[in-house]
């Protein structure tokens, strides 16, 4: 395996800045193909309507996390130019009013074309990420637009590694492991991402080189919890915990049991109700109760990538993207009359 991957980083919720500027310092070579809005919980579904797809180039700045800096839209371009690096600018991304699974495939495909690098060597890993919130558990997994990127590359036959950021809010998992701490603080949840940054590319480097080893892996899936215990991390392999989705959508304005569980997941803004002369709504509030913890006070099973996150630990599984078979060996099949 050569030793320098070509990356395509991707992800679902923001121009990844500081984690491309880190990959870079490797002495990696990475192409960013990115969603141009908001595309979370889009799982592996890939952008089709009116059969064509609107791009754009992009030139991000320097440190920027979010793509929030003032005079963001300076950085949007809808063809080539050069690189400004007056303004602060270090790279050229492209940006797709798709999923993060379409960009991940024009990725892989299309960038040659669109950067007009016909002599770029083929893409060898997929970075998809960092997503911020966790991707723990089959309900968020099946669910992440994050984890369907990576996923979409290997059914393309390339590698990929998906990253998401943990949050909490209330009780962090701490070193001393007190069970009331307070939220972070917001310097404190500076000092979170970036050592998140930081353990998340030198483990991207060990899972790149050891892959030859784990040859029968098409994905990593890793889960970094933002918290004090970063400081000090341990990471795990983990296996997917078996959560559930409940009731994800609600009348609005409409009193709820457990309404406490039902949030606004983060990276979906609410907007204005446009009535339509047709037609109703319904918000999307989900109750994520059961896909966070096991209902009641049954604990999460050790080893699971949920209970890894409880405990503040960095947890990795290993995924391939099948649809696991359950085994029928002895039980007939269903009959046709004729």
């Amino acid at each position: 395996m050569d030793s320098t991957p070509h990356v395509l980083l991707v992800n679902d919720d923001g121009p990844p800045s500081a984690l491309y500027q880190a990959l870079i310092e490797l002495g990696w070579r990475v192409r960013v193909v990115l969603p141009s809005s908001q595309k979370s919980w889009s799982g592996t579904n890939y952008t089709v309507h009116n059969e064509q797809i609107r791009y754009w180039y992009y030139y991000p700045l320097k440190d920027n996390w979010d793509g929030s800096h003032p005079g963001t839209l300076q950085c949007w371009s809808n063809t080539r130019r050069p690189i400004d690096t007056a303004r602060g600018e270090i790279a050229e991304w492209i940006l797709v009013d798709g999923t993060p699974s379409t960009c991940t495939n024009i990725g892989l495909f299309t960038s040659n074309a669109l950067l007009e690098t016909p002599d770029a060597p083929p893409v060898s890993l997929v970075v998809s990420g960092p997503n911020f919130g966790r991707n723990t558990g089959t309900a968020f997994s099946v669910s992440s637009g994050t984890l369907g990127a990576a996923l979409a590359g290997s059914l393309c036959d390339v590698r990929g590694i998906a990253i998401s950021y943990g949050h909490f809010t209330s009780s962090p998992p701490t070193l001393d492991g007190r069970k009331d701490a307070p939220p972070l603080s917001a310097e404190e949840r500076t000092e979170a991402h970036a050592l998140a940054c930081k353990h998340t590319v030198s483990i991207i480097v060990q899972l790149w080189d050891r892959w030859p080893h784990d040859a029968k892996v098409q994905t990593y899936s890793i889960n970094v919890p933002l918290c004090e215990r970063l400081r000090a991390p341990r990471v795990c392999w983990t296996r997917v915990w078996e959560s559930r989705h409940v009731q994800q959508y609600v009348l609005p304005n409409e009193p709820h049991d457990n309404d406490a569980q039902r949030v606004r997941p983060l990276g979906v803004s609410p907007h204005p109700v446009q009535h339509a002369e047709h037609g109703s709504y319904l918000d999307f509030r989900p109750n994520l109760a059961r896909a966070m913890r096991p209902v009641g006070d049954e604990p999460l099973e050790e080893g699971t990538d949920a209970w890894a996150m409880c405990e503040g630990y960095i947890g990795i599984s290993r995924l391939v993207a099948s649809f696991e078979q359950v085994d029928g060996a002895g039980v007939a099949p269903p009959t046709c009359s004729t």
